[in-house]
């Protein structure tokens, strides 16, 4: 058999050779040496490289081929067995469902809005795609998974998806398969592995899990080139890794919060605002409480307003809220009373007291220097006028806060 041929003239011979397989295995070789002949002469009858619709509206299809081949060797029709045909349908059947049902749950994982959804529809989808892929290994019944092609939907699928294939260029095609394939099995277990963990919150074992991933894509890759039973995993999972890896790229991009990718950010992937939680802060971290001092270092006690007159409220901390059923309400008096705990640091509802003494003693504070006086007109001596005697300046109490709304 010649083994020169490339491009759409191989693919052809080698469905050729499937449609003879039941042929005993000399007369077979020295059949398909002659088919490999006439494609030779039929290839070169075109300006270029044919495609496998150029082939096919030249010579028919490669079962049509193989059976005048038979025809005229004085062969018998093949006959596919019922049981075969049977198993191919049932294989395909549930290689169907295990790269649409199981990548369909998983991808409304991927962009579920919580932890609890992201969790829940990836669980029943890595089920469903195993369990059917699974269901479609046994199906099979320990023959070739070739019998799929034997049913008028695979036949169709398999037709489609060559054609697909043969519109891109010999050599990038060489390329794909040669570069593109182990740099995809790695991609597709780092997103797999590093997916699966993230997905139930596991951040430490993320990055082991994607090493892990990887290795494993690799060994599952190697083996579907031995075993093409293999491809009822391989299929859905390749699915579910073009879903992955473009939505992994988008959140890395536009840091949107995609289902398990940032369940726990303040963003939503829906909206384009922010939304801070209640209460105040200050440099990114919460105030519970605000103890204010005048000009002298005392701690005295003041409410607080913003700049539209709206109170600056927060929930007390005292002994009341924290052991009775009050109804919650807040106050915008400050220091708010908290619980003191005893000398062994113990709190409880029969000894419990409250405090709003702050619980440290603030820094001496800087000192500021005052504007410069005028110097009055020195008043003549001869003067009745009365000296105008300044105010004694009271202290008072300086006191910023910018709430959080």
């Amino acid at each position: 058999m010649n083994s020169t041929l490339t491009g759409a003239v191989a693919t052809y011979l080698t469905q050729v050779r499937a449609e003879l397989s039941d042929l005993p295995a000399g007369e077979l070789e020295d059949v398909l040496e002659d088919v490999s002949g006439h494609l030779t002469e039929v290839a070169g009858e075109f300006d270029e490289e044919p495609t496998s619709a150029a082939l096919q509206e030249r010579l028919g299809t490669p079962r049509q081929y193989a059976d005048e081949l038979r025809t005229a060797a004085g062969y018998p029709p093949r006959t596919q067995p019922v049981a075969d045909r049977d198993a191919g349908r049932k294989a395909l059947r549930w290689g169907l469902i295990a790269a649409t049902v199981g990548p369909f749950f998983i991808a409304i994982g991927v962009f579920a809005w919580s932890h609890e959804e992201s969790a829940f529809f990836g669980f029943v989808g890595f089920a469903m795609l195993f369990g059917a892929a699974y269901l479609g290994v046994r199906a099979l019944r320990g023959h070739d998974p070739r019998i799929v092609l034997d049913t008028p939907r695979g036949e169709q699928s398999a037709t489609a998806i060559r054609g697909m294939i043969e519109q891109i260029p010999p050599n990038v095609r060489y390329e794909l398969v040669s570069i593109g394939q182990p740099v995809w099995w790695v991609v597709r277990g780092v997103i797999g592995g590093g997916g699966f963990f993230a997905l139930w919150g596991a951040g430490a074992v993320t990055v082991v899990g994607a090493l892990a991933g990887a290795a494993i894509s690799i060994w599952i890759g190697r083996r579907t080139q031995q075993d093409r039973r293999w491809l009822w995993y391989v299929i859905p999972l390749n699915i579910v890794a073009t879903i992955a890896v473009p939505a992994f790229l988008a959140a890395a991009y536009m840091g949107a919060s995609f289902g398990f990718l940032n369940n726990y950010g303040d963003y939503s992937g829906s909206s384009s605002t922010y939304n801070p939680p209640d209460g105040l802060m200050y440099g990114g971290g919460n105030v519970s409480n605000l103890y204010p001092f005048d000009a002298q270092g005392k701690q005295v006690s003041v409410r607080l307003y913003d700049q539209d007159g709206n109170p600056i409220s927060l929930q007390p901390q005292d002994c009341a809220a924290s052991f009775s059923q009050r109804p919650e309400v807040t106050s915008n008096l400050f220091p708010q009373a908290v619980v003191s705990p005893d000398e062994n640091g113990n709190v409880d509802a029969a000894t419990c007291k409250d405090s709003t003494k702050a619980p440290f003693v603030p820094p001496p504070a800087p000192a500021t220097s005052l504007p410069p006086t005028s110097t009055p007109n020195p008043t003549p001596a001869n003067s009745t006028q009365p000296t105008a005697k300044a105010p004694t300046p009271k202290p008072g109490v300086t006191l910023t806060v910018s709430p959080t709304r």
